[in-house]
């Protein structure tokens, strides 16, 4: 009998939304779930759901909240803090073995990516450290799983202000192609529109 996938997702929610004018693009609404509650419940099954933000934000009991530091600077720097939350909660020997679901908070299409990415990291060979979307040829920095491990110490250090790019090319990600309407995040109001989503009213 196949072992169940063991993985956990950290979720970026910590961003200025400038493009939206400062509304926070994790609390946008389709009239039923917020961009964020809908990443959250596209992950169901993960051992732990981390999500990387305000202390504000509204979040199911269970689900962890850590925030970069300092505040606002990148997600490099959200990765590095949500990984430091993760490891506390897994032991060392468990973490080759357990992935992480990476995603952006604003990711409307999640239910669909998510599937295919844990169906990669399930058969994945053991040198295999990570796996990023491909959409439209191009790579997907926050919407992939890589091996905790890997992880963990690729952002182990002073990431702050830097790009996420630079830290994930060191684990050589295998790219999985993914339907550009997957792969759609959210940065401007006309995509939000697009997608269905809109700023709930007060």
């Amino acid at each position: 009998m196949e072992q169940a996938l063991s993985f956990s997702a950290l979720i970026l929610a910590g961003g200025r939304s400038s493009r939206l004018g400062g509304a926070p693009k994790a609390l946008l609404t389709d009239g039923h779930q917020t961009l964020l509650e809908n990443v959250l419940s596209a992950c169901q099954g993960a051992s732990y759901r981390v999500v990387v933000g305000p202390d504000s934000l509204p979040l199911p009991r269970q689900v962890l909240i850590t925030r970069e530091s300092p505040a606002f600077s990148g997600p490099a720097a959200g990765i590095t803090a949500g990984t430091r939350e993760l490891v506390k909660h897994l032991a060392p020997e468990a973490q080759h073995q357990h992935w992480v679901l990476l995603l952006s908070c604003d990711l409307p299409r999640a239910h669909k990516a998510v599937p295919v990415l844990l169906a990669a990291a399930a058969h994945a060979p053991l040198q295999v450290q990570g796996f990023w979307a491909l959409a439209e040829g191009i790579t997907q920095p926050l919407l992939g799983i890589y091996r905790l491990d890997s992880l963990t110490a690729a952002f182990n250090r002073d990431t702050a202000h830097a790009s996420v790019r630079r830290f994930l090319v060191q684990l050589a990600p295998q790219e999985i192609p993914l339907e550009a309407a997957w792969a759609t995040d959210i940065d401007t109001w006309e995509a939000a529109r697009a997608a269905g989503y809109s700023y709930p009213a007060p």
